[in-house]
């Protein structure tokens, strides 16, 4: 069974390479772990939460998940590149009306809410969450890039 999201079409989570060749389809290629956490904090939030925004000719393209033709994949050219943006596990976000950091110290604060553990980088002006485990067993685990 295919997951999707309540509060995010598919447009805003994935590239546009992506969604011209494989339409409805790519739900199939995300993690729904990922899909049932983004659209928990957007519940609990509250407020907008900014992935891509592409086809309302904003400037994020490549937040949600990437493909091989995407600039930041190919920028690793000749390079080991092992995204989790790459296997449907990451997103970068924005909240509307919130700093990153912010988001992360209430993400953390209630790290029982989430129903999975997740990773977010810290040190950045965005929000990047994702599905890979960490070692340490954390309901959050924050990381540096």
């Amino acid at each position: 069974m295919i997951l999707k999201p309540t509060y995010f079409d598919l447009h805003e989570i994935i590239c546009l390479d992506v969604f011209n060749k494989y339409g409805d389809f790519a739900w199939n290629f995300f993690d729904p772990r990922l899909l049932l956490t983004i659209d928990r904090i957007r519940t609990k939030l509250n407020k907008k939460i900014i992935i891509n925004n592409w086809q309302n000719g904003g400037k994020y393209s490549q937040r949600g998940l990437r493909c091989l033709t995407c600039s930041i994949v190919k920028s690793q050219y000749n390079k080991l590149y092992m995204s989790a943006h790459c296997l449907g596990k990451a997103v970068d976000f924005d909240v509307e009306g919130l700093l990153a950091e912010e988001v992360r110290l209430w993400i953390v604060a209630n790290k029982n809410l989430w129903p999975y553990p997740i990773r977010l980088e810290r040190d950045v002006s965005w929000i990047h969450l994702d599905m890979y485990d960490n070692e340490q067993g954390q309901k959050v685990y924050l990381f540096k890039a």
